[in-house]
C-alpha cells in the first residue's frame, strides 16, 4: 500500500518548503513519489477554479483524486495545500484512504508570521483590500481537528520540521520501508551508497 502526506496550512507557512524537503528524503531512501504542488496543481489542471468556498473545495477535492490514482499504481503522493475547510480535510482523507495510508500534516504559523515571511506581499495586499477571499485574512481558515502530525514552523527551523515529520511517520508506520526509521546519518542515503560504492572498488570490501 503507498501513501499520500498532505501538507496543509496557512499561505506562506512553509507547507510547500517543508513538502519539498521531505520529498527529497522520500527519493533519497529510493521511494517512488511525486509532489503535487498546490499552486503547481491549480496552474496546470485546474485553471478554471477560482477561490470562492465552493471551488477551493472542489480543487482539493480534484487533487486528492489524483492522490488517490498514483496511490493505486504505487507510487507515493506528497502535496502542499492550504485546505483552509475541515470538510476537505476529511474528504481528502475519505479519498485517498481508498488506495493508500493518509497522513494530514498540519504546518501551523500565525497569521502574523506568516505575513512578515510573504514573499509575494500578498497578506499586506489583502489586509488593504487589494485581495479578496484572501485564507486567513478576509476568507476563513479552520484549523484541523485531528491532525495526524503538527509542525510549529513559527518556532522550529525547517531541518527541525522536517526531522519531526519523518519520526511521526515512521511511528505512525506510514510506509512499508522500514528503511527510514533505520536511517539516521548526516549524510543522506544515495550518498552513503556512493561510499560504499567506491569502497568496494577499492578491494575494502569482498
Amino acid at each position: 500500500m503507498s501513501f499520500t502526506l498532505w501538507f496543509m496550512g496557512r499561505p506562506a507557512s512553509g507547507k510547500s518548503t517543508l513538502a519539498k524537503r521531505v520529498e527529497g528524503r522520500l527519493r533519497d531512501a529510493d521511494i517512488p513519489v511525486e509532489n503535487l504542488d498546490g499552486d503547481e496543481v491549480r496552474k496546470n489542471l485546474h485553471p478554471d477554479l477560482g477561490f470562492s468556498r465552493e471551488e477551493r473545495a472542489l480543487n482539493n477535492r480534484r487533487t486528492a483524486f489524483v492522490c488517490k490514482l498514483l496511490n493505486r499504481n504505487g507510487i507515493g503522493a506528497v502535496t502542499a495545500m492550504i485546505t483552509p475547510f475541515r470538510q476537505s480535510q476529511q474528504q481528502a482523507r475519505d479519498i485517498v484512504e481508498e488506495s493508500g495510508n493518509f497522513a494530514l500534516i498540519y504546518v501551523k504559523c500565525s497569521v502574523e508570521v506568516a505575513a512578515e515571511r510573504d514573499p509575494k506581499g500578498l497578506y499586506e495586499k489583502a489586509q488593504s483590500g487589494k485581495i479578496e477571499k484572501f485564507t486567513g485574512v478576509n476568507h476563513p481558515f479552520q484549523e484541523p481537528l485531528d491532525p495526524d502530525i503538527v509542525v510549529d514552523t513559527e518556532n522550529e527551523s525547517i531541518e527541525q520540521s522536517v526531522s519531526h515529520v519523518m519520526d511521526r511517520l515512521s511511528e505512525l508506520q506510514i510506509f512499508e520501508d522500514e528503511s527510514l526509521s533505520e536511517y539516521d546519518f548526516d549524510i543522506t542515503q544515495s550518498e552513503e551508497a556512493s561510499i560504499k560504492q567506491r569502497l568496494e572498488d577499492l578491494g575494502y570490501f569482498e
